[in-house]
Parts: structure tokens; sequence; C-alpha cells
């Protein structure tokens, strides 16, 4: 089902570590309408004013993926309304760059941009999430 022209629930919850764990990883009710409008008013925005795929590494994650992956409790993820990517074409910190600089050139509330790094498995990829209220429009680099 597609939630908005470039980006489905297919993709929102694929998952290859709930797939190997046996994890039903589907959204359904307030959390489906959470991602439909993310996609809606932020990501299809931004895909549109940049011309680049976003390569997803994850979208949503049910409570019981977010768990076993470690995920916080509070993570965004749970609502459907935060994405771990990368542009297609562009290292994490050039992705990192660019978004930063399209939600301000779109004036598009956020509450996290984060170029974020795993030291011990080497992968780096950007965070992004977003409310429909009381955003924090953070950006800012972290390591993990």
């Amino acid at each position: 089902m597609k939630l908005s022209a470039n980006f489905t629930t297919e993709e929102a919850t694929r998952s290859t570590y709930a797939v190997k764990h046996g994890i039903d990883n589907s959204m359904t009710g307030k959390v489906l309408m959470d991602a439909t409008w993310f996609a809606k008013t932020v990501l299809q925005l931004l895909r549109d004013h940049i011309g680049l795929a976003f390569l997803l590494t994850s979208w949503y994650r049910c409570p019981a993926l977010n768990k076993a992956i470690g995920g916080v409790i509070n993570s965004a993820h749970l609502s459907g309304t935060a994405i771990d990517f990368l542009l297609q074409g562009k290292t994490a910190s050039e992705t990192w760059d660019i978004i930063v600089v399209a939600l301000k050139d779109l004036h598009i509330s956020f509450d996290q941009c984060i170029l974020e790094h795993n030291t011990k498995t080497g992968a780096w990829w950007v965070h992004l999430s977003s409310k429909r209220t009381g955003n924090r429009n953070q950006s800012f680099k972290l390591v993990v």
C-alpha cells in the first residue's frame, strides 16, 4: 500500500531481523495513520525537493522488534514517524548535510535529524523523526 507517491507500507515495515526471528512487524490503526502522515508531510516533500531515492534501513518497529534490537522505549520508530536511511549515491555525512539544508529550505518542522555511527559495526546512517506537535528541530552528529 502506498503511504505517499514514493513510500510504501512494505518498506516501512521491512525488517530482516523481524523475518529471521518470526516477529510480526505489520502496522495498523494509529501507527498506519502516523506513518502515512510522516510520509506525506515530511518524507515526500524532501524526496521531491532533493530528487534522490531514500534507502531505508529502518522505519516502523513494533514493540517486540524494538525491544529485540535494543531500541529505546520511547523510540519514534514505534509510532512510524522515524526513519534510518541514506540517500541514493550519498554517504551518511553527505545525506545528513543534504537533509538538514532541505529541512530548512522547505521549513519542515522535525524532531531530530541525527548522523549516527555504530562503532561496533562501522555502519553510518541518518536518523530523521518528526511529530505532529512539539518538534525540537534538533540536528546533530552522534557516535553510538
